[in-house]
């Protein structure tokens, strides 16, 4: 990986990071104390700032730009699904963000595939899914539905 490719996901991380931040410090309510009213405003918050990290991306070259797009695209739906956890509090929500934080995970490990070429390439994009295959099989529980 060269430097340049190293300080673009470096700093694309870094402003995604910040964003993540800026969000959560927004003044949400605790998670027992949700209103529609205060889930709509913040939905609306991750919008806009779903909106800046792509304008982020947009300034960088076409294979990192993918790469910044998926992670921040990954980003924010990992924070609509936590916030929509702390608004409906439903085992389907908690399942939803469970999966979003997987596929977080696997955006990230893609992102790092991208400045490969090759046989490293490919080697990174198997890593990529089977790590991606592991953790949804970590996160069902294949024996509870058995028909007894």
């Amino acid at each position: 990986m060269n430097r340049a490719t190293l300080v673009a996901l470096t700093a694309a991380t870094a402003i995604l990071g910040a964003t993540g931040i800026g969000i959560d410090a927004l003044g949400e309510p605790p998670a027992s104390a949700m209103t529609r009213a205060q889930y709509l405003s913040a939905r609306g918050r991750l919008d806009v700032a779903r909106g800046w990290a792509l304008a982020a991306c947009a300034r960088r070259s076409s294979g990192e730009r993918d790469a910044c797009e998926a992670r921040a695209d990954a980003d924010a739906n990992l924070r609509a699904a936590q916030l929509e956890v702390r608004y409906r509090r439903s085992p389907q929500a908690a399942r939803d963000a469970q999966r979003a934080r997987i596929e977080v995970r696997h955006q990230a490990a893609l992102a790092r595939c991208v400045p490969l070429k090759g046989y490293d390439h490919d080697q990174c994009l198997i890593r990529a899914h089977a790590l991606l295959g592991r953790a949804l099989l970590q996160s069902e529980d294949p024996y509870s539905a058995r028909a007894d």
